[in-house]
């Protein structure tokens, strides 16, 4: 019974430093063993028993852990793949979230995660896609470390969330008790007793009006933790594009002040009633070790999808721009018998071009000088002089053109301004709800002929008045982007920015095709437009609520949203 009990979260040892070296296996009874998969019943005939105890004995709960003063740090897994569940189990997270609430998988599904977590010894919580006693009781069925409830909004919904969590008379949490995972399945006599005081119950707080009440959120019996959602806080403030906003991080902040100060209270004095713990989600703008500073008791640092993009740019990144290494080594012989027919080699060689436009350098200490031909670097690669041949194929890794060069250095600076791409329907909201101005950087006749209601015309270039030799060349580069010819840059672009909307005003930068801010696989650094360079003009001279219309007005007109023709 001990053995199979001991498969289910709320009985896991909890993952502690795995020692350096592992002992040597001669001596496997003088040490103990310190495999986090479980031991299952043969232990003992293995001479390991004191560490099939230790496998086998009660867990400490994350409640417990808390109460010890610990920092919990988990991870989110929106695949719900038990493979990268059991990766991150074993890679040290004091917790993992399988998340029901934006992943694509159910109940089944997190049964497989929950197993595979178990195996690992690592605690799972999930998250519900809504807090209704109807996931609640599915959930807890399956034997979970805790729930994070979605969406609590008041204390009201609070104590709701919590009944969903306890057996009457406490709750409503239907029994199934002698049948379900979460007692395995009947043979753990004392889940009854305990589940209650094991469970973990997560109360998110993620609205405006959440954050309204998020003392006596943290107040409310059977509340353990309050879990700050900055993502859909900066939503229901308005400020979705920006979750970063100096207005979402002053709320947070005095949440976090309200929930951390009422816990050293209740420390402090020893008091009765409740007084949650406080976790958080890590965002770009707001780092996990940030949070773990402040004084957040839970912190959930990363989301696998996510760790998985960026590992995956990175290798693609890596292969686009590899340099081979090939190196070959012939036997002594071989190699003696080329050198004897082919002695004018050892005066070396250094710089060649192979087919393809390869480029090619000796790994060698030669003594460069004479020139030599493709068919004869293949016999200098074959001697052992040669330790290596390094190639770089211009294909896979060019050389940046001046104006690349340049468009890289104005990305950045858009990066860092918080210049943000939004679609056209996007857009449409923020024209209609949030006073953004639509700014049309295309030439006036492409303006006259459609454009969005409300939209102001301010072209970023215009056509050249007086012909000169730097106008030419500079048509020329103009036409690397797609610039139609006889353009020059509108010298007094900024001015009439001012003239017509002001420095506060919300801005979203419109031209035909949008370009592409965020790096493509073909574009690894986006692509340079003309609404993109009016957007870094615009920041450049202190415009501090600048986006980018994702598409252009091509895709406005595209999905048909509203368009006048003239001017309005």
């Amino acid at each position: 019974m001990a053995a199979t009990a001991s498969s289910l979260s709320h009985l896991l040892v909890a993952p502690k430093a795995r020692p350096k070296t592992q002992p040597n296996p001669s001596h496997l009874h003088s040490h103990r063993i310190s495999n986090p998969l479980p031991c299952r019943g043969r232990c003992s005939s293995l001479g390991v028993s004191a560490a099939a105890s230790d496998l086998l004995s009660p867990a400490p709960s994350l409640k417990s852990r808390l109460a010890a003063g610990d920092t919990l740090y988990g991870l989110f897994l929106l695949s719900f793949s038990p493979t990268l569940a059991e990766l991150a189990a074993l890679a040290g997270y004091d917790y993992v979230v399988v998340d029901m609430e934006h992943g694509p998988g159910g109940i089944p599904e997190a049964l497989a995660c929950l197993r595979a977590l178990d195996a690992a010894r690592t605690p799972a919580v999930l998250r519900l896609p809504e807090a209704s006693a109807v996931w609640a009781k599915k959930a807890l069925d399956l034997g979970p470390a805790g729930l994070m409830l979605p969406a609590i909004e008041s204390p009201a919904a609070a104590a709701e969330a919590v009944s969903h969590c306890r057996y009457p008379p406490r709750g409503v949490r239907g029994a199934a008790h002698p049948i379900v995972r979460a007692s395995a399945y009947g043979f753990d006599d004392s889940y009854i007793s305990r589940c209650e005081d094991d469970t973990l119950v997560i109360c998110q707080v993620e609205t405006a009006t959440g954050i309204a009440e998020i003392d006596a959120i943290a107040a409310v019996d059977g509340v353990d933790v309050v879990q700050m959602g900055p993502l859909d806080l900066s939503a229901s403030m308005g400020y979705l594009w920006d979750p970063g906003n100096r207005k979402v991080r002053a709320a947070l902040r005095e949440a976090e002040r309200k929930v951390l100060e009422a816990k050293k209270k209740k420390v402090a004095a020893a008091s009765d009633g409740n007084a949650a713990y406080l976790g958080g989600f890590a965002m770009q703008n707001d780092p996990p070790e940030q949070l773990k500073l402040r004084g957040y008791h839970m912190v959930a640092g990363a989301v696998d999808i996510a760790m998985f993009r960026k590992a995956a740019l990175n290798d693609v990144k890596r292969f686009q721009e590899a340099v081979m290494e090939i190196g070959e080594e012939c036997d002594e012989e071989e190699g003696k018998d080329e050198k004897e027919n082919d002695g004018y080699w050892t005066s070396s060689v250094m710089n060649s071009n192979l087919a393809c436009s390869s480029r090619i350098s000796s790994g060698s200490d030669f003594i460069s000088g004479h020139s030599w031909r493709p068919i004869e670097a293949m016999k200098l690669h074959r001697m052992r002089a040669v330790s290596s041949i390094r190639i770089s194929c211009a294909a896979t890794k060019p050389a940046k053109t001046p104006a690349e060069e340049e468009w890289k250095v104005k990305r950045q600076l858009l990066a860092e301004k918080r210049v943000r791409s939004v679609d056209v329907k996007e857009a449409l909201r923020l024209q209609k709800e949030n006073n953004f101005v639509i700014l049309d950087v295309r030439p006036e006749a492409e303006f006259k002929e459609a454009h969005p209601p409300g939209a102001i015309n301010v072209q970023i270039y215009r056509l050249i008045k007086e012909w000169t030799a730097w106008d030419i060349a500079r048509r020329a580069a103009f036409a690397f982007f797609g610039i139609f010819a006889g353009t020059e840059e509108n010298p007094e672009f900024i001015q009439s920015v001012d003239a017509k909307v002001g420095k506060n005003a919300k801005i979203i930068v419109a031209c035909s095709t949008g370009g592409a801010l965020k790096p493509t696989q073909n574009f690894p650094d986006g692509k340079q437009s003309r609404s993109l360079i009016a957007a870094y003009l615009l920041v450049l001279n202190g415009y501090s609520n600048v986006y980018h219309l994702e598409g252009g007005l091509y895709a406005w007109f595209k999905e048909g949203l509203p368009a006048v023709e003239g001017e309005e």
